[in-house]
């Protein structure tokens, strides 16, 4: 059974752009479905809606005052917007993507690319020229017809080609198809009933229409979300699957990774990266994030930059050296959106293959500069206690809105020290709003909540809380990755298990490592 990326990855990327295809490709789905628009100039790009105002914004990231039909200006003119940083700081100055330059990369990757049906509804014009821009790529290019007169028109110029028919299915239409294309050339979509198709006038896929398409066709179902939609595709037969992204293909190779450490780089440890990669090792983890501190708020004090460009490139060199080992490059930015200038700084340092967001010292009172590590809080009275956790949750809502990250690190970090160290209750109940806020900017923007074991020893709860983590499993997040937050050798992947445990009873079979700044998903494997 295929897996067809919906717009590319859009659950992680902002869909029909470069990186959602790329993101598709590096996560192994055979198929990319995409949505083709037509420009003034008759240039074709990947465009879903016929306007530009749902997913463009101007350059500084500003929503479109009016909106812009797609046929009425030129491709220089749409490359003027930014296509990305609707989804996420992460994506912006993302331009749209030119279809030729799509063919070129599927054609290289040997990814085939479904093309949705709007360009039935091109002028005469643009249709032979979108058909002569496809003839060199049938091996790959793949078009969808939900009319008959449109399939016919649409084969009789590219006679070679894989069609995909999603219209109306009953038995005539289904003689009719056979007539027109033999079963190897032709896969036949119904939906899924779920709630991404209740607007769908079609009928939904069940076992008796199902086994009939598969007599003359592939079998195709979309859009499946949740692994009991899978068992259930895969029981009537499916050939290819269709995702935005939370099921993606499986990676069947042994996977212990550890997304989460740090190194003599950091201002709190002495530990060498290649001692880290020793601990690591015993540990039978082959894959780890070297994500030393980089602390925005000291840049007046010394040199912060310095030390993160040395950890990245040591990272990469062991990465080299060390075949049995992937040593990925990070960064760990701690409240980087006091400091827009130097955070700046950060992301041209180098390419790092994951980035942790995170905060460490909350915007609270005259303690904004002190990190909650080092403050006293059995001093503190029950109503401070609650205003600095609601700060701390502020300052998380702002890192959202003002820097660039892959991971959400140890979320409820100061517990361990108000509940753990100094054993002061909390009501949680009271941040639960913002706490959602905050999971659903976490998963709307694509982004991996990480699970902290870095307190377990000492105080025996994770990072976010088991019922935090509940919750955003119960609003449909997936992203999930491991980091122990070792700060020396003896406590790489500490209590991973744990972690193993706890998902796979909450029926989470999969957890995230990063590389090139794009989740690849492994399958919890215990020793």
């Amino acid at each position: 059974m295929k897996y067809q990326a919906h717009r590319g990855v859009c659950s992680e990327n902002p869909e029909n752009t470069m990186p959602a295809f790329l993101a598709a490709i590096n996560q192994g789905f055979e198929v990319i479905e995409l949505d083709i628009g037509v420009t003034r100039d008759m240039q074709f790009v990947a465009l879903h809606d016929g306007t530009l105002k749902r997913t463009a914004r101007t350059p500084d990231g500003s929503p479109l005052e009016q909106d812009i039909i797609l046929e009425n200006i030129t491709y220089a003119e749409a490359l003027e917007f930014d296509y990305g940083i609707w989804f996420s700081k992460k994506f912006k100055n993302t331009k749209i993507p030119l279809f030729e330059d799509i063919l070129k990369l599927a054609q290289k990757s040997k990814t085939e690319l479904k093309i949705d049906n709007k360009y039935q509804w091109y002028t005469d014009e643009q249709k032979e020229l979108f058909f002569k821009l496809l003839k060199p790529y049938t091996d790959i290019a793949q078009l969808t017809c939900s009319r008959m007169d449109e399939l016919k028109r649409a084969l009789k110029a590219l006679p070679d080609m894989h069609f995909h028919y999603d219209g109306v299915v009953n038995d005539e239409i289904l003689a009719e198809l056979s007539t027109l294309l033999s079963k190897d050339k032709l896969t036949v979509w119904m939906p899924m009933q779920n709630n991404l198709t209740t607007w769908v006038i079609v009928p939904f896929a069940d076992e008796e229409n199902t086994k009939k398409i598969k007599e003359i066709a592939s079998l195709g179902l979309w859009i499946l979300t949740k692994e009991t939609e899978l068992e259930t595709a895969k029981k009537l037969g499916a050939d290819v699957i269709e995702t935005v992204g939370q099921l993606k293909p499986d990676n069947t190779n042994h996977i212990k990774a550890d997304m989460h450490t740090h190194s003599e780089f950091s201002h709190d440890s002495v530990c060498p990266i290649e001692e880290m990669l020793t601990g690591q090792k015993e540990k039978g983890v082959n894959v780890f994030a070297v994500t030393d501190h980089i602390d925005v708020n000291s840049f007046d004090k010394y040199d912060i930059f310095t030390p993160i460009y040395n950890s990245a490139q040591t990272a990469k060199q062991l990465n080299e050296k060390h075949n049995e080992m992937q040593v990925l490059s990070g960064v760990e930015i701690g409240e980087g959106f006091r400091h827009p200038e130097q955070l700046k700084k950060i992301y041209e340092l180098c390419d790092f293959d994951v980035i942790i967001g995170s905060v460490h010292l909350v915007r609270y009172k005259e303690l904004s500069s002190k990190a909650y590590s080092a403050i006293d809080f059995s001093t503190f009275t029950d109503e401070e206690i609650s205003e600095y956790i609601d700060a701390y949750f502020d300052d998380i809502l702002t890192m959202f809105e003002t820097t660039d990250f892959d991971i959400l690190a140890h979320l409820t970090c100061p517990l361990r020290y108000i509940t753990g160290k100094y054993k002061r209750n909390v009501d949680m109940t009271k941040y639960q709003d913002k706490i959602e806020l905050i999971l659903r900017k976490t998963i709307s923007e694509g982004k991996a909540l990480e699970i902290n074991t870095s307190c377990i020893a000492d105080y025996g709860f994770l990072m976010p809380d088991e019922e935090i983590i509940k919750k955003y499993i119960q609003m449909g997040g997936y992203l999930f990755t491991y980091g122990s937050d070792a700060h020396i050798p003896q406590n790489a992947a500490s209590d991973i298990e744990a972690v193993y445990e706890f998902l796979k009873n909450n029926g989470i079979n999969s957890l995230y490592y990063y590389k090139n700044r794009q989740p690849i998903k492994y399958k919890i494997q215990e020793d």
